[in-house]
């Protein structure tokens, strides 16, 4: 795990984190009901910026 922080270093460190407590509080206001699923899911398709396509499988 050591090594794992050493090759991220501190800015990745804080990155992942802030990102990960962020999902978690969108998580939690979704379950609590202080914003709706389909909000959510609004938001999550226009934060996501690289999606895997399945042109593969369509031929």
């Amino acid at each position: 795990m050591e090594e794992f922080f050493k090759n991220i270093g501190v800015a990745g460190f804080w990155f992942f984190f802030i990102k990960g407590c962020l999902w978690l509080v969108l998580f939690a206001l979704v379950y609590f009901g202080i914003i709706d699923k389909q909000k959510a899911k609004a938001f999550k398709s226009k934060i996501t910026f690289w999606k895997r396509s399945n042109k593969k499988a369509k031929e």
